[in-house]
């Protein structure tokens, strides 16, 4: 049963979680983007690589941004797309600790934060009752 069946109010963590969620797909969507600035440069992947890579981020921003306004609606079924990507990006964010660059530690810190606390925040008591995983009291 997800909240389309219910009179329940969204709580406060649904939005959070479902901002944090949008906030990422605008970060794939800004990193696409930047890629695309820089795709006639000279790398370790040939262009046809390089136009792939493009698109996959593309659409992972596509289907971030579906899933963020998915789980804001109160779809359940979002919960585990939700948790597979935080996931990805708690291992690539601790890779990243290691650069010698401070942005990228300062990003991947930040990374790490969003994803924490998407997932703790995805399993709270209210966000789980919204969802229709358990009984609302």
């Amino acid at each position: 049963m997800s909240h389309q069946h219910s009179n329940m109010p969204r709580p406060i963590s649904v939005v959070i979680v479902a901002a944090l969620v949008m906030l990422e797909a605008l970060a794939v969507l800004g990193y696409a983007i930047s890629y695309l600035g820089n795709l006639s440069t000279d790398g370790a992947v040939n262009v046809g690589g390089q136009i792939f890579m493009l698109a996959l981020c593309l659409l992972l921003a596509i289907w971030q941004g579906s899933v963020a306004a998915n789980f804001f609606k109160g779809k359940a079924f979002t919960r585990a797309p939700i948790i597979v990507w935080q996931l990805f990006q708690l291992i690539l964010s601790v890779s990243f600790l290691s650069s010698n660059i401070p942005m990228v530690k300062i990003a991947a810190l930040a990374s790490i934060v969003i994803a924490g606390s998407s997932v703790v925040l995805l399993f709270a008591p209210k966000t789980t009752a919204f969802l229709g995983d358990r009984p609302s009291n």
